[in-house]
């Protein structure tokens, strides 16, 4: 579909919307959104992009991600007084399960997960009746729809009865910032968070979702020979089911053993990830698993669950157990801290793994699909 404003029959107008990006404390999503953008400068001198923020996000400023090439533009709106806009695109992309109320234009639409449908204790009412009408939306007007993973399409097919021929799996990337890290270099860190052992890392919000509860179980099963030298590091702000970790850590007597950073700074974050012994990721529900992927890249052997999108992103090369089953975790745990022959395979594994997860391509296969989308 060419819109009458493009002069020219080979250059597309894509809009995206950035309002997600427009907050201090960047999670999966902003992540997403600035390494697309960021990598689809790098490969398309050709299309015009309007980078695209809603006029909310206005006193947000200092927190857009611009970027310095010629063809990209950033713009505000506010619906409905879309028209110009429109009338100027040749198709319009909302990264985060989102799309503008105009019609006239092709859009797509990427859902990351549906975790506010597949469960009712994962979120609130509200909130789970707010992505309830947005992920109808998408269903009904989207183009087509993007996600991260394999299992999300299928969740989507099942729970949105979307044809699958209107979804298509882009596989996200891992930055750059996330490799193997030289203790030394790990120690300005751990002073910072006040990490002064080997340790755990859990990154992600402290939420029922992210399984907290019994990872902090797990944690207070490990044997004493291998509890006394090791610290639980949750990097990650509270969210919604979170509320009782301090009375739990106490009530398992872990007060010294049990650092809560909060939101960790994106400077900090790779740091910390890279310094720990093993990472622990065992959600009950997820879109892709960013610290996964993130961890492996750095080095650090992975336990993780075995649901949802999460061995789609391990494969082979992590610890794979049973959410649900604290005892499972625990005993995966020891394993991936004492075991140096396992973690030497975990590592090794890892690493190349990640290898395969690039922003590069990320970004080539979603123009790809913007050229389809635009041409039909």
């Amino acid at each position: 579909m060419r819109q009458p404003g493009n002069k020219t029959s080979d250059r597309l107008v894509i809009g995206i919307d950035m309002s997600s990006v427009a907050t201090p404390h960047r999670t999966g999503v902003a992540t997403y959104i600035t390494e697309l953008v960021t990598h689809l400068a790098a490969a398309d001198p050709t299309n015009v992009y309007r980078l695209c923020y809603r006029l909310s996000r206005l006193k947000r400023r200092r927190h857009f991600v611009t970027v310095d090439r010629e063809n990209f533009r950033t713009r505000v709106f506010q619906e409905p007084f879309t028209a110009v806009l429109r009338r100027r695109l040749n198709l319009f992309h909302g990264p985060d399960a989102r799309l503008p109320q105009f019609g006239g234009v092709p859009m797509v639409a990427t859902v990351f997960d549906l975790f506010s449908l597949v469960s009712t204790e994962f979120a609130s009412e509200q909130f789970r009746e707010m992505k309830r009408r947005r992920y109808r939306d998408i269903a009904e007007r989207a183009t087509h729809i993007i996600t991260l993973s394999e299992s999300t399409k299928g969740d989507i097919v099942e729970k949105l009865h979307v044809s699958p021929e209107r979804i298509t799996c882009t596989y996200p990337g891992v930055s750059s910032a996330y490799k193997p890290q030289r203790r030394e270099s790990c120690l300005p860190v751990m002073v910072k968070y006040g990490i002064e052992t080997d340790y755990l890392v859990c990154v992600g919000n402290v939420s029922k979702r992210k399984n907290m509860m019994r990872v902090l179980e797990a944690f207070a099963m490990l044997p004493p020979s291998v509890l006394k030298n090791l610290t639980l590091v949750v990097a990650g702000r509270e969210s919604y089911g979170g509320e009782d970790i301090r009375d739990r850590i106490a009530a398992l007597s872990l007060e010294d053993k049990v650092v809560l950073t909060g939101y960790v700074a994106q400077e900090d974050l790779p740091v910390l990830v890279g310094g720990a012994r093993a990472a622990v990721f065992v959600s009950l529900y997820e879109g892709f698993g960013f610290p996964v992927l993130e961890a492996m890249a750095s080095g650090v052997p992975v336990v993780t669950s075995n649901v949802s999108s999460l061995p789609e992103v391990a494969g082979d090369a992590a610890l794979l157990v049973d959410p649900y089953d604290a005892h499972a975790i625990s005993s995966a745990i020891e394993l991936a801290v004492t075991d140096e022959e396992l973690r030497d395979t975990l590592i090794n594994r890892g690493v190349v793994r990640a290898s395969k997860f690039s922003w590069e391509n990320t970004a080539r296969s979603t123009l790809a699909l913007y050229r389809k989308i635009a041409s039909q």
